[in-house]
């Protein structure tokens, strides 16, 4: 049983949000005894708190959650702060936990924000590296573990295998300010918890879909990345553009893709144990030309070809797609220069393993044609 006190960040985002129901779990089953504290930002119609309620009373909260979570969110205790405010951040965590208490943290907040302008720039370097370095200074004291969810593609573009050990790679090249700010709040993470003697763990998830282990499957409370691309050709199905469109996407290029209820248990589970630094990646990649076939055969557009080379007479859908999602997306979906070692997590798991991904991807594409891809609806939903 672990004893510690919990601080989790992010817990309204798809990653977030699943850590939180693993840990009630925990609660619930005795594994855990103390008290959960999820940093949320009071938004204009909901306190923190009311942010929570909402949470548990998710209609699609994970079926074996039902039962045990109104005694399981007990141990919540909110915390109404926001990262990116370093005064109110302290005041807030002094305020509401006991100093000589030991203090897990489990950092999931962040931006996503793959861009490339100067305001995406300034998004992620304020969420991303500055609300963590806010973060650890207001917990001055008061962490004895800091758990940090970045992401592989910290690594910045890699070729070949790429191990656990991000710490000790080369200088990176980064697709997009997205990954650097990861990678480098990643050296600021390792460089002050040393000093301070804080234990760190660096977690690590590949592109995230929906749930696929656990009742009720794929859901997701975010339809971006992997979502984000296929959006884009939902959209023009529900136009009735039946333009040819030609993908440039290599025959080799493959997707790296986990369901979010397998990260969640992967960092809960180091919640109980030292993973270190750990890629969260699925071993078993699918080619992505395959991957894309399924899902657009789901969403039932046809069409599209693949080629090898950028067409030079691209026609209107053609020239919209590579401006758009398609210069967004490409560096993930077009990516065959790197495969994430997934040796220690398949250890660290054992034995639990991630379920057929292919077998499923028809199912999470349905589940978000259902709520047309937008966020609004699924959140109205739940």
């Amino acid at each position: 049983m672990i004893g510690s006190n919990i601080l989790i960040t992010g817990c309204t985002g798809l990653v977030g949000m699943h850590v939180l129901y693993e840990l009630l779990g925990e609660v619930a089953g005795g594994a855990l005894a103390g008290k959960i504290y999820p940093v949320l930002r009071t938004s204009l119609s909901l306190s923190a708190s009311e942010r929570v309620e909402r949470l548990l009373r998710n209609r699609f909260l994970p079926a074996s959650l039902r039962s045990s979570v109104s005694s399981a969110g007990k141990a919540i205790q909110p915390v109404s702060a926001d990262l990116c405010d370093a005064g109110n951040l302290r005041e807030a965590i002094r305020a509401a936990i006991p100093a000589r208490e030991p203090l897990t943290v489990i950092h999931c907040a962040g931006s996503v924000n793959l861009e490339t302008t100067p305001k995406a720039r300034d998004d992620v370097h304020a969420h991303n590296y500055q609300g963590t370095r806010n973060l650890l200074r207001a917990l001055d004291g008061y962490a004895a573990r800091f758990i940090y969810v970045g992401t592989v593609f910290s690594s910045g573009i890699r070729h070949g295998r790429v191990g656990d050990d991000y710490l000790s790679l080369p200088s990176p090249v980064y697709r997009n300010p997205y990954e650097e700010s990861k990678g480098r709040i990643e050296h600021e993470i390792a460089r002050y918890c040393t000093e301070k003697g804080i234990e760190f763990q660096l977690l690590r998830p590949s592109i995230i879909c929906g749930r696929v282990m656990e009742a009720p499957l794929y859901y997701t409370p975010k339809f971006d990345v992997f979502y984000g691309w296929l959006k884009f050709f939902w959209q023009l199905k529900k136009a009735g553009l039946r333009s040819p469109l030609r993908l440039c996407i290599s025959d080799q290029a493959t997707m790296n893709v986990v369901p979010v209820d397998f990260v969640a248990k992967t960092i809960v589970k180091a919640v109980h144990s030292h993973a270190g630094q750990l890629n969260i990646a699925n071993p078993a990649v699918g080619p992505t030309r395959q991957v894309i076939q399924a899902g657009l055969a789901c969403i039932g557009y046809e069409g599209v070809r693949f080629v090898d080379a950028v067409p030079p007479d691209l026609n209107r859908v053609e020239q919209f797609y590579y401006k758009t999602v398609g210069a967004l997306f490409d560096g993930y979906i077009n990516n065959d220069a790197s495969i994430y070692d997934c040796g220690k997590l398949l250890s660290f798991m054992a034995p639990v393993t991630i379920p057929p991904l292919f077998e499923h991807i028809s199912g999470i594409v349905a589940f978000a044609m259902q709520f047309d891809f937008d966020e609004r609806k699924i959140n109205h939903a739940a």
